[in-house]
């Protein structure tokens, strides 16, 4: 009975190492991510750091560009959580659900820059993938329900706000990241310059007539 129950035991014990490690080299992934950028998520480097052997990430990821996509849309995932935990209490107020939607972008993007740029890197990852794309409409859906609930009349569809808003932020993020813009002041309002940039564009925005 006792080898009976051992074997079975040792059963279970494979199996849930087995389903656990797509999270655990997804895990590493992120962790080489942040550490030595794009260059340094490698199959192998990936296993090394999970202590498994080479070829066992192969069952889930056969190739790093699958590795790549499965770790950008572990990322977006977490943006749309972050973003849409950001402008939950702000249903009634959509300037401030806006700005908050913004500066939720802006800080996870400064914060982990590695992480933001990898998802626009369209020769690394599929853009296709069902579970990348769910996760990067989360994130652009969450933008458009801000505009979309709302009593204000609009100068252009809430599509065009919607994408002249992402084009702003992720415009201006990109400049920083790519350090062709410096973190700097606006003289008048003495705010973050990118804070100072979509105060301008939201009250291009949200007009009303005189």
């Amino acid at each position: 009975m006792d080898s009976v129950n051992l074997k079975a035991k040792q059963k279970r014990t494979a199996g849930q190492k087995h389903g656990d490690l797509r999270m655990v080299l997804l895990r590493e992934g992120l962790s080489l991510l942040d550490s030595q950028g794009v260059e340094g998520v490698t199959i192998r480097a990936v296993a090394r750091n999970a202590g498994v052997a080479h070829s066992a990430p192969a069952n889930h990821f056969p190739s790093k560009r699958v590795m790549l996509t499965a770790i950008a849309a572990k990322i977006f995932a977490e943006l749309a959580d972050l973003t849409i935990e950001a402008v939950t209490d702000l249903a009634d107020k959509p300037e401030e659900a806006i700005q908050a939607f913004a500066e939720t972008c802006f800080q996870f993007a400064f914060d982990t820059p590695n992480r933001y740029q990898l998802l626009w890197q369209r020769q690394l990852i599929d853009q296709d993938d069902t579970a990348l794309a769910t996760e990067m409409d989360r994130v652009y859906s969450a933008l458009l329900s801000l505009l979309r609930q709302d009593q204000v009349k609009h100068r252009v569809d809430i599509e065009t706000d919607a994408i002249a808003i992402w084009s702003m932020i992720h415009g201006y993020i990109s400049m920083r990241l790519d350090g062709n813009f410096e973190a700097a002041k606006d003289t008048v309002t003495n705010l973050p310059r990118h804070k100072a940039i979509l105060l301008s564009l939201i009250d291009g925005i949200y007009y009303r007539d005189s």
